[in-house]
């Protein structure tokens, strides 16, 4: 005969499989994450991906900014992040945790909704709901450094999933960030030279056309100033940094830093689910700092 004890048993049950499933889960990913570091670091020793490691952003690229800064040092401490999504897995929810300000930027009205709704408005962030071309992408920029009142921008993050590699040489005509992380199309390695052709207002279809492969990004970017320098490890996101600091920092080719796509390793856990709540706290901090001051 059923019994309600019957299905607090089943539902325990339940949730303890469901458990067990997740920590094996987790422990296969760290034993993939700790052989791939292992053969990067044979292959490009010091490589600043081999520092990196997950607080909110996708994988490991929260690690891997602040291994760069700690060694270029943080300058004005200002940041761009142009696809910024609901603020819950971006690349610069950390920085803002750590006193850092900066815009977020992101064609998805909900999401910037999402954000405006639990994180109270502070003088740290500006939200922006903007669908960034190559048009409009400097003077969308220019005025989020405006209402911060920043000389210039010391880390820039463009994920759009389209025409990254256009709106972002578009930008970089006038405005030089010390620091730039962009997604690359890992399906393609090097010497592969593919970008999508320009694509006014249209989103990514979910599909293998979007964005530009790592060598079209090197030399793109190089031709204005900039060198690669690492490659998160899930093969998603390139960084780039200024020439004239190049030489803080180990010199390898495109071909061996580029990182092919592990998607799984997104699914790595940095703890419990993300939550805008530390970031609401923060904003309130500075909100009721910039009260008193008045």
């Amino acid at each position: 005969m059923w019994h309600p004890i019957h299905a607090l048993r089943e539902t325990a049950a339940t949730v303890m499989r469901a458990l067990r499933e997740l920590l094996n889960q987790q422990s296969i990913l760290r034993q993939e994450y700790e052989y791939i570091k292992n053969q990067v670091s044979l292959r490009t020793p010091g490589n600043p991906a081999l520092l990196g490691y997950k607080v909110y952003s996708q994988f490991d690229e929260d690690g891997i900014i602040a291994h760069i800064f700690s060694v270029l040092g943080d300058g004005e401490r200002v940041f761009v992040e142009i696809g910024c999504s609901n603020g819950l897995e971006n690349n610069t929810h950390t920085l803002l945790l750590q006193g850092w300000r900066g815009a977020w930027i992101d064609a998805d009205a909900s999401k910037i909704n999402f954000i405006a709704k639990y994180v109270p408005a502070s003088p740290m962030l500006v939200l922006k709901q903007e669908f960034v071309s190559v048009e409009n992408v400097e003077a969308t920029v220019s005025d989020a450094v405006s209402i911060l009142k920043a000389k210039e921008i010391d880390f820039l993050s463009i994920d759009i999933d389209g025409d990254d590699i256009n709106v972002l040489s578009a930008l970089l005509q006038r405005i030089k960030p010390r620091v730039i992380c962009a997604e690359y199309n890992a399906k393609f390695p090097p010497p592969m030279n593919l970008s999508i052709q320009v694509q006014e207002n249209k989103f990514w279809q979910g599909n293998d056309y979007h964005g530009a492969s790592l060598a079209c990004f090197t030399e793109a970017l190089g031709a204005l100033g900039y060198v690669l320098i690492t490659c998160g490890l899930s093969g998603v996101n390139a960084f780039f940094i200024r020439n004239c600091d190049s030489a803080q920092f180990p010199a390898f080719t495109v071909e061996q830093l580029f990182q092919p796509a592990r998607y799984s390793l997104r699914r790595f856990a940095s703890g419990h689910p993300a939550s805008l709540n530390f970031l609401a706290d923060k904003m309130s901090g500075t909100s009721r700092m910039k009260r008193a001051i008045e």
